[in-house]
This record gives C-alpha cells, structure tokens and sequence, in this order.
C-alpha cells in the first residue's frame, strides 16, 4: 500500500538548506575572508574539490542569496569569467554561526561525555518546549504527526508526514545540522528524537513508541511514530531498507 501523505511541507529554507553542508560553509568563509569575487576554477584548487563539485555549492549559496555571481569585465580572450562573491546578509551571518556553534558543542559533548544521548534528548525536549505549543485536544496520531511535521518546518527541516496506517512517518528530507549529525549522530540525532518526542508531548498526542533512523539516504531521515509504550521503541535504529 502506498504511503498517504498528509501535508505539505512549510517553511522550506535556502538558508538554512545551504548552510547544512561543510564543504559550503568552507566555501562562503572563503568569499568573505578573501574579500575580492573568485572564480569556480579558483575555489576549486583553493578546497581541493572538483570544479563540478564547486560549482553545485555555489549555486546553492546563490539560490539562497548568500553569494551573488557576476560576468567578469571583458578584458581578455574568450568568454568572461562567472565571479563569486559573499552578500552581506546578517540573518545569514546568524545561521551560519549557529551551524559552527553546534559542531563545536556537538564535539565536546560526544562518547567522552556521561550519557550523551539522554542529555541529548533532554535538550530537544527543552528545544521543544520553547516553541509553546498548544495542545491539539486531539487522540489522533495522525493529526499529531501532521503538527510535528509543521514545526519541524518551521525550525528549519524539510519536513512532511506520511501515513501508513498503524504507523506514522515524519520524512525528514533536509536537516539544518546535516554536517553535526554525520560527524557526531550520538548528540545531534539524539537532539532531534528528544525534539520529536517534546512535541509529541506538548501537543497531548496518544501515547506512542517513536524511534529516528538516520540516514537512510545521503540527505533523508525518518521518524517512526506508532501507538504503544513510549519506553518499548529504541532511541535510535539502524539505517535499513524502508517497506
């Protein structure tokens, strides 16, 4: 049976869907460092990357206005040069702070750490009771999945639920701590199941047993969501094949 999908992702952000990769935050702090518009070709040697690499990621940072491309003034043979250079957005300044920020605090709150992974989902639950959210008044699952979905949009996921009948699913097809969670999944994945779990919570939903599974694709998570006993789903499963 296929899957019903039971909203439309909201609050979908270039921003924050940019600065969720390293390779373009090195790329960005390389434009403002420099100062002066570079060229892919340059960016490329300067990063060790394929010039089709490079390229990619810069049409991202462009897409979400955190760079700008110029012809370059014809002054010699052949075609002008595509010249990158850093905007000055301070929204974006704030976010991609916020990404270094949360790799460093990821880093020192990791294996070394005494039980990282439930302080880790304290802190989503903490995340989630920031956001005030008011109780549905509503038994459903499915109704609750669909408001997870739009606050996980909301925060800056690309988000939408799915519904497959005993079960719900939270798609998550961008998380704005990709580059943390693949470096330390122990905190990061840890933060967004204490995340999904708080709002869950804060919303008065059904009692249910959730579990995230990470990285079932490059770029895609799932959040499982079924009725049962909170504490019978692990924290965390193995990435699988979904049916």
């Amino acid at each position: 049976m296929a899957p019903q999908r039971t909203d439309t992702p909201t609050g979908r952000t270039r921003t924050h869907a940019a600065l969720g990769s390293e390779r373009r935050l090195t790329l960005l702090d390389l434009l403002r460092e420099s100062g002066e518009a570079m060229d892919a070709a340059t960016l490329a040697k300067a990063t060790d990357l394929h010039v089709t690499t490079v390229r990619f990621h810069l049409d991202a940072l462009t897409d979400a206005g955190l760079i700008e491309a110029t012809r370059e003034r014809a002054a010699r043979r052949g075609r002008p040069r595509l010249l990158f250079s850093a905007t000055s957005k301070t929204e974006d300044d704030d976010s991609a702070g916020y990404a270094r920020l949360a790799k460093v605090l990821a880093s020192h709150w990791g294996d070394d750490a005494p039980s990282p992974a439930a302080r880790a989902e304290n802190a989503g639950r903490d995340w989630a009771a920031a956001q005030h959210l008011t109780p549905s008044g509503d038994s459903d699952l499915r109704t609750a999945a669909e408001r997870v979905s739009t606050t996980f949009n909301e925060l800056g996921f690309e988000a939408e639920a799915e519904d497959h009948g005993s079960e719900q699913r939270i798609i998550l097809h961008h998380c704005p701590f990709a580059a943390v969670a693949r470096e330390h999944p122990e905190v990061a994945c840890a933060v967004h199941l204490g995340l999904l779990r708080g709002v869950l919570d804060s919303l008065d939903a059904p009692p249910s047993e959730t579990s995230l599974v990470p990285f079932v694709a490059p770029n895609l998570c799932i959040a499982h969501v079924r009725a049962g006993n909170p504490s019978a789903a692990p924290a965390t499963r193995p990435t699988s094949g979904e049916d």
